[in-house]
């Protein structure tokens, strides 16, 4: 892989930022506070998911949201892609030459780089990063520091040693998974094998049904020609029994109807009585109910006339109401005239009043608008008022905003410097950390026999560094607890620091917002002068209030003193208008008058023609209220007396068809007698039941029949069922032996990787151990030492016969070895050629600066690495690297 172009934009320092680079060896140089250390971050967050604290602190101050553009030239096919990843959500893969996005969600992205990077599928990325690729500044030497124990879960998890383990543990279940299937295959084959054992007996049975159903078949053939001769035998006195049947049936029906029609005629001649006697009542009656039938007559017609007098009368009525009522308005009109002649002489009386009036009201509407003006002037005074008290508020909060973000804003300047020296005590507490548990280690071999009496125990000789009379475990309890004491005070200043970092980090927030408290307190100043102003103009307006209040007082009490003369005037020219109106109606009501009068002499002569009219309705209502039950009787037999003709004509047609049922009847009765002598009917049952007999036989052997079939069928499918398990269990058990070998191979693969994980791992040590050594002979410049990469992945130099433990190196030996352990892991690991070093010639005195500075360049010349990336403060690299890119704070 070769990164060619990296892009920042609103990252950390950065607001928009382009780099572009080489192969080979390139410085990455500049002053502390720069960002350089930012290019390798984002390139650890964009290739490799790592980021170190929350992307809101990535962002640069004031900015929404930060993006970094990576392009590079992948070994995988000599291509060149631009991987894109912003602090919001947005992660992809875009390819130039097709000009499309190849990958958009973060699995496909991690897909992608898996691929290009030369790393298996799943590998950790982070893990790789922090402890090969990119080590954060002042933690390169510090895991190496640490106990067996976190080395291990550090670098397990990177040479995925684990992975082995899991790997067996899942092929438990897959174990498992097998031995269920066997078992399972071993009961579908003891099942087969207990239904196989009743084949015998099925197959004897299927026999003994066959034979049963041919020898019911014959019995069924017998049976059933014997059922069709006593059918036909039957069926003979069946056409004789129906003929009797028809000639009875036929018999019943005709004395029926006799009986019938001996009752209908009885009926007929009830009915043929009922009306003669009806004819005989209304004979009698007969004149009154044309007495009665008059009467109606009459009083209808005096209906008519009773209607007509009734309508005159309330005319006449009418007429009377109308007079009275002209007479009221005539009197009305009379006095109305009275008034106009009042009203005429008032109007002149009053004109002087009217006119002082309408002058008064003039003034007064004058005053009143002044008034409204006056007064929306002083609401425009005391809202703006309002509006200057809040902006004085606003004000007052704005100055406190600007007091206290200056004040906390000034521990900015420190953040960066805190944050080196807080990477510092890191390196620093590990590396005390882990003297200490070697000094312990070492006190706990001193308090043993062999060191009682003072002998070194690496030399085997007296002990120089001790004093007299002083023993050598109270000379290593003091170091130890000089150590500790360190670390207690190294601790006390990191959470200062914790502190401190938290502080800044706060005051950088502060310091991005003053220029915009700034501005909104130059905007709160120039609102207030504008509404000072404009309050002032509206002040000037509403000085006059009470003085016109005070007028406008005055012309209405002058206004109540004159009465509303106005009205009064307009009253009785209203009454002096209606004068020629109340003339014309007087003169209309007496011309009415007269008309009423003359119609009600007409009404009254024509009521003198009703005078009898009472007297006669009086009459002729006795006269029918005496006749109405007469009236009633005919009415209730009339209808009866009205059938008698047709009632005869219906007796003599019943007396008729009597004497016709009669005759039928004895013909009928004649025939029946004649058939009866030829039907034996004991016979015919006996017959019946023989026939009866037989179709039982019949159906119980067909019954049988079937069942046996059935049953033969049954057995048949069986005895198929049995061959074909017979058959399956011959596949089971090839399936049993299949399963078998494959939980013996599965069994033999989970054993090998239960004891692979530790080899896996030996031989990575083994590999990267070899490796290592030639790169730190090579930085080192001194072939005589050997570096070793133990197996609980500590570093060990061997000089002269003696090794070294890591912690006992001096910290440009430290330096220098943990480069050529993570380079030589780097390289077994992935086909990343590619590395990050972030201040290495950290502790390292001038000359070995140097011999650094030129190995890391032969590094490149060996092609063992594409690029190298070396991010530093001082000059050492410029002239061993291939190129140099400044960064400018």
């Amino acid at each position: 892989m070769h990164i060619t172009k990296i892009e920042l934009e609103d990252i950390k320092s950065h607001q928009a930022a382009t780099f572009e680079f080489e192969r080979g060896t390139t410085a990455i140089t500049g002053a502390n506070g720069a960002g350089k250390t930012t290019i390798i971050e984002a390139v650890a967050w964009t290739l490799f998911d790592l980021l170190d604290y929350k992307k809101e602190d990535f962002v640069r101050r004031g900015a929404k949201k930060g993006v970094v553009n990576v392009t590079f030239e992948s070994s995988l096919d000599e291509r060149q892609y631009r991987v894109y990843r912003d602090t919001g959500n947005g992660y992809y893969v875009y390819d130039p030459q097709l000009k499309t996005r190849i990958a958009d969600k973060k699995e496909e992205v991690a897909r992608f780089l898996w691929a290009h990077l030369g790393v298996e599928a799943g590998t950790d990325l982070e893990s790789l990063f922090r402890r090969a690729i990119g080590v954060p500044q002042g933690t390169f030497t510090a895991i190496f520091l640490e106990t067996a124990a976190e080395r291990k879960k550090a670098f397990d998890k990177l040479l995925k040693v684990e992975e082995y383990r899991q790997g067996a543990e899942k092929l438990r279940e897959t174990v498992r998974y097998i031995e269920n299937k066997i078992t399972a295959v071993r009961e579908k084959i003891a099942r087969a094998e207990g239904e196989l054992a009743r084949f015998e007996l099925v197959e004897t049975e299927y026999k003994t049904f066959a034979n049963q159903a041919k020898e019911l078949g014959a019995n069924l053939e017998k049976l059933e020609n014997e059922v069709d001769e006593k059918s036909q035998t039957v069926e003979k006195f069946d056409e004789v029994e129906t003929k009797v049947n028809e000639l009875k049936s036929a018999f019943d029906k005709l004395h029926t109807e006799t009986i019938r029609g001996e009752i209908l005629l009885q009926q007929k001649e009830n009915e043929l009585n009922q009306a003669n006697a009806a004819a005989e009542r209304i004979k009698v009656i007969e004149v009154d109910y044309k007495k009665h039938l008059a009467a109606l007559a009459e009083l209808k017609s005096l209906d008519a006339q009773r209607a007509e007098r009734d309508r005159l009368r309330v005319d006449l009525a009418k007429i009377e109401n109308a007079i009275v009522s002209e007479k009221a308005e005539q009197k009305s009109c009379g006095e109305n005239l009275k008034k106009v002649s009042e009203a005429r002489e008032n109007i002149s009386k009053i004109q002087p009043q009217v006119r002082q009036q309408t002058e008064l009201e003039k003034h007064r509407e004058t005053l009143r608008n002044d008034l409204a003006s006056a007064k929306a002037a002083e609401n425009q005074v005391n809202g703006y008022e309002e509006k200057l008290k809040n902006l004085r508020n606003e004000l007052t909060d704005v100055n406190n905003q600007i007091r206290v973000a200056e004040e906390k804003s000034a521990d900015v300047e420190n953040f960066e410097k805190l944050q080196k020296r807080d990477a510092e005590i890191i390196g620093e507490l590990a590396k005390i950390r882990a003297v200490l548990e070697r000094d312990e280690q070492f006190e706990r071999e001193v308090t043993d026999n062999l060191i009682k009496n003072h002998f070194c125990p690496i030399v085997s000789q007296k002990c120089l560094n001790l004093e007299t009379g002083k023993a050598s475990e109270s000379n290593i309890g003091k170091q130890n607890g000089d150590g500790k004491t360190q670390i207690v005070s190294l601790e006390t200043e990191q959470k200062t620091i914790t502190v401190k970092l938290g502080q800044a980090r706060e005051a950088e927030k502060f310091s991005a917002i003053l220029p915009t408290l700034f501005q909104q307190k130059s905007k709160t100043t120039e609102d207030g002068k504008k509404i000072r102003e404009e309050q002032e103009s509206w002040r000037i307006k509403a000085e006059n209030l009470g003085k016109i209040k005070t007028e406008l007082a005055e012309i209405e009490v002058k206004l109540n003193a004159l009465g509303n003369p106005q009205a009064k005037l307009l009253a009785f020219e209203s009454e002096v208008r209606r004068e020629n109106e109340l003339k014309e109606k007087l003169f209309a009501n007496e011309k009415k008058l007269l008309q009423l009068e003359s119609e009600k002499s007409s009404f009254s002569e024509q009521m003198l023609k009703f005078e009898a009219l009472d007297a006669e309705w009086k009459r002729l209502s006795a006269e029918r209220d005496q006749t109405a039950d007469a009236h009633r009787k005919f009415l209730a037999n009339e209808s009866l007396a009205l059938t008698l003709p047709t009632r005869q004509t219906e007796f003599e047609t019943a007396k008729a068809e009597l004497a016709n049922f009669k005759t039928e009847s004895e013909k009928a009765e004649d025939n029946f007698q004649t058939a009866s002598k030829n039907y034996d009917r004991e016979m015919h049952l006996r017959e019946k039941s023989l026939l009866l007999d037989a179709e039982k036989w019949q159906t119980e052997t067909r019954a049988n029949l079937e069942h046996t079939k059935k049953r033969e069928m049954q057995l048949a499918e069986e005895l198929k069922h049995l061959a074909e398990i017979r058959k399956a269990m011959q596949g089971e058990f090839q399936e049993k032996e299949r399963l078998e070998k494959i939980g013996e191979a599965t069994t033999f693969i989970r054993d090998t990787l239960k004891e692979a994980a530790p080899r896996v791992a030996r031989n990575y040590v083994f590999h990267v151990s070899m490796e290592a050594n030639q790169m730190f002979r090579e930085i080192s410049g001194n072939a005589e030492r050997t570096l070793k990469w133990t197996e609980d992945y500590g570093i060990i130099l061997e000089e002269d016969g003696f090794e070294r433990p890591f912690v006992n190196l001096s910290g440009g030996e430290q330096m220098a070895a943990a480069l050529s352990v993570r380079l030589a892991l780097l390289k077994q690991l992935s086909d990343v050629r590619l590395a990050f070093f972030d201040e290495p010639t950290t502790n390292m005195d001038a000359e070995r600066r140097e011999r650094l500075a030129e190995q890391i360049s032969h590094i490149t010349d060996r092609k063992t690495f594409d690029q190298l990336f070396v991010i530093s403060h001082d000059d050492t690299f410029e002239g061993y690297v291939d190129n140099v890119v400044s960064i400018v704070a």
